[in-house]
């Protein structure tokens, strides 16, 4: 497996390497600070499997990089890297076409198991982004609209099953293994649940119930 690690402080990506050393994921890591180096290592290694992108760069913003590689590699999966994990800039990167977000506070711990998780056709996304959106104060404006609920979008009691699952980053197998059901049924209930919300990819819809503050119970 090859990543590339980007970021302007080498202390970071030395840590990151750190990391990725001590598991069991057998990766060999490729280092970047900035926008040049970042399409040096591209071109250099078209193999690449993975990329952890800082959100702040020198020269450039990391969402504006983020939107140039997947126009330009969009199967190559890139998780954003943040001290900033905010409800707002996850929702921001997901609508850009990251695979995921790490908050840096606590990348040590989740990293290895965020990788495995969208390799495997997941997203990852910080459960504390998710709660801190719920817990957002609303505009006088949303307090006199009606909540979003699930229950106001018809959810059925399957599909909340499903959203759960979903919401915690997982592909439609890994789904289907979970609670036993056949892939083709989670892909409709999948369907249902991104025409519930409005909206066309998993990515979307994991975006827009931070965005909403939608409480799915456990």
């Amino acid at each position: 497996m090859k990543i590339l690690i980007v970021d302007d402080h080498s202390l970071v990506r030395e840590g990151l390497q750190a990391v990725l050393s001590r598991s069991e994921l057998s990766a060999q890591a490729y280092e970047a600070w900035d926008a040049a180096s970042v399409w040096d290592q591209i071109t250099q290694h078209p193999d690449l499997d993975f990329v952890l992108l800082d959100i702040q760069l020198p020269d450039c913003s990391g969402l504006e990089l983020l939107t140039k590689i997947v126009e330009r590699r969009p199967e190559l999966p890139v998780v954003m890297l943040s001290a900033d994990h905010d409800s707002q800039t996850v929702t921001q990167a997901l609508n850009m076409g990251a695979s995921g977000f790490l908050p840096k506070t606590s990348v040590s711990d989740v990293l290895v198991s965020a990788i495995r998780l969208v390799l495997a056709g997941g997203i990852y996304v910080p459960p504390e982004a998710l709660m801190k959106s719920a817990m957002r104060p609303t505009t006088p404006q949303q307090q006199a609209a009606a909540p979003v609920t699930l229950e106001s979008l018809h959810f059925t009691a399957r599909q909340i099953e499903v959203f759960r699952l979903l919401l915690q980053g997982m592909s439609n197998k890994q789904i289907c293994r979970k609670i036993d059901l056949a892939e083709a049924t989670v892909k409709i209930h999948v369907r249902g649940i991104l025409r519930a919300v409005n909206v066309s990819s998993r990515a979307e819809a994991i975006a827009k119930a931070a965005q909403l503050g939608l409480h799915v119970p456990d």
